[in-house]
Parts: structure tokens; C-alpha cells; sequence
């Protein structure tokens, strides 16, 4: 009797480890089939991305998307976000589907920049400021217009203003006889105008500049004069532009000053405008 009831206590534990077994081995592979079925959204390229596209291109346009994919089929490094990557280009050809991936972005000043320089363009910097490039609203891929302010050195005012009101102006067309001055630029006063239109902007970046400065405790005479060296960073405005529109825009730095005028993303209509002047400003 006794060992009727020894047999039948072990026959009721050995099914209770076997349904406590059972029960646990179900629930792993409900576990793991809910994992794999488990869906997580992440940002799949929505079309064929060219390399070296910026990453404000891809954030503007629809060339990719947030797409809901298996958690076992995600990538190492896959994205939910580009918000850490402004600045930065695609590495490598991404094609439609494909999910997008840290590994697949690098800073341009990493590989250079002639990649996105449009074909028979030129690449050119200026200097500008939280003024100039509106208030830093300014993002690459967007469009300006470049407006210039030039005013007439002392020199031509001098000589507009002693110039005789009879004295007879050489025509622009015809070639000034030798020892003859020639005519006097037309810039006769301060005018602002816009100098260029729809220009595409490549980069926004900072330069680092080293000023050197004498040591004010060295000699009267420099003996033993040492320089300290100090760096100063500037903001730049990397542009796209046509080799004249290059001349332009050096000479408007050189001679003038430049301003910058965010326009809409399909740009704005070329006019021809008069420029504005003390003559005019008030019209």
C-alpha cells in the first residue's frame, strides 16, 4: 500500500515537471515568434539615393520614409531619425528599400567637395555673419540672391566734382586716344542692387584663421620680437556659381559688400531692377 502511494506521488510530480516543462517551452517560442513578428519603424529609402546627396536634401524631399520592419530583420545601425546628420552627405548609392544606416553618411570636408559642384559650375566661399545669412536660417541646398552695395572711392568723387560741366565725355564705345584720360566708372554713388539670383548653396562650414600680432613688450628696434599667434573662426557660405558670376561676386567682396536673401524653394523670378540710390531710394 505504502509503495502504491510512494509510486503514485512520483507519477504526480513527474507530470507536474512535465506540464511546468511544456508550459515554459510554449512560452519561449511565443516569446521568440512575437519578436520576430514584433514591428518597429524605421527610415527605408523610398527611392534610389545618389551618393553624395546631403542630408537636408533627404530630410526636405520624400526619398525616404518611416516604414514599420520586423525587429529580426533590422539592420545594424538602422535610423529612426536624421536629425544628428545635418551636414553630412551619403557615403554610398543607397537603392529604393534599402533601410537607411549610420554607416551610410560622412561629412563632406572628409572627401572634399568637388562632388557636388553642378557640372560647369564653380565652387566659391564668402565670409558671412547671422546678419548677412539671415539670421542663420540658411540651410545647403537651399537658394539665394546675392544683392551688392558699391560706393565710389574718394578719388572718382574728387574728380566727378572738379570735372567742368562743358568738358566733353569720351563715348564708353570709342577707344580713348593715347595720353587721353579715360572715362570716369559710372559708379558716381553709393547704389545697391541685386547682383545675382537663384544662386544654390553648396556648404555652410567655418574657417579658422591665425592672426599674428607683434609682442608690444619686444624692443624699440625688434630686437628679440616674438608674434603671438591667435585664431579667429569665421563662418563661410560655400556657392555654386557660373565662372562670371565667380568674377562678380570676388569683385563685390573685393570693392562692395554682399548681403544674402533667402528665396523659395522654386526660386524667384529674374527682373531687371534699377538699384536703389539717394536719388532714388524715397521714389
Amino acid at each position: 500500500m505504502r509503495l502504491r502511494i510512494i509510486l503514485l506521488l512520483i507519477a504526480i510530480i513527474l507530470g507536474i515537471v512535465a506540464v511546468v516543462t511544456v508550459i515554459a517551452y510554449i512560452n519561449s517560442i511565443r516569446a521568440t515568434v512575437e519578436e520576430d513578428v514584433e514591428k518597429v519603424e524605421v527610415l527605408v529609402a523610398a527611392q534610389n539615393i545618389p551618393k553624395e546627396t546631403p542630408v537636408e536634401m533627404l530630410i526636405t524631399s520624400e526619398a525616404i520614409v518611416l516604414e514599420a520592419v520586423p525587429r529580426k530583420y533590422l539592420a545594424d545601425g538602422v535610423l529612426i531619425t536624421l536629425q544628428d546628420y545635418e551636414g553630412y552627405v551619403v557615403a554610398s548609392p543607397i537603392n529604393k528599400g534599402e533601410q537607411i544606416t549610420s554607416t551610410r553618411f560622412i561629412k563632406p570636408e572628409d572627401i572634399g567637395m568637388s562632388f557636388i559642384v553642378p557640372d560647369d559650375m564653380l565652387a566659391i566661399s564668402i565670409p558671412i555673419n547671422e546678419i548677412i545669412g539671415v539670421s542663420n536660417l540658411i540651410n545647403v541646398g537651399d537658394t539665394v540672391n546675392i544683392i551688392a552695395t558699391f560706393k565710389p572711392s574718394e578719388t572718382q568723387v574728387e574728380a566727378i566734382e572738379e570735372r567742368p560741366e562743358t568738358e566733353e565725355i569720351v563715348p564708353e564705345a570709342e577707344e580713348v586716344p593715347f595720353g587721353v584720360e579715360e572715362e570716369i566708372p559710372k559708379i558716381i554713388t553709393e547704389i545697391t542692387k541685386t547682383l545675382l539670383w537663384n544662386v544654390e548653396v553648396l556648404y555652410i562650414g567655418t574657417r579658422t584663421i591665425i592672426i599674428e600680432e607683434p609682442d608690444e613688450s619686444a624692443g624699440i628696434f625688434g630686437a628679440g620680437q616674438t608674434r603671438e599667434e591667435q585664431s579667429e573662426d569665421i563662418k563661410t557660405i560655400t556657392l555654386a556659381v557660373t565662372p562670371e558670376q565667380s568674377e562678380k561676386l570676388v569683385f563685390t567682396e573685393e570693392m562692395g559688400s554682399v548681403w544674402l536673401a533667402l528665396v523659395p524653394v522654386d526660386g524667384v523670378e529674374k527682373e531687371e531692377t534699377t538699384g536703389q540710390t539717394y536719388d532714388n531710394i524715397f521714389d
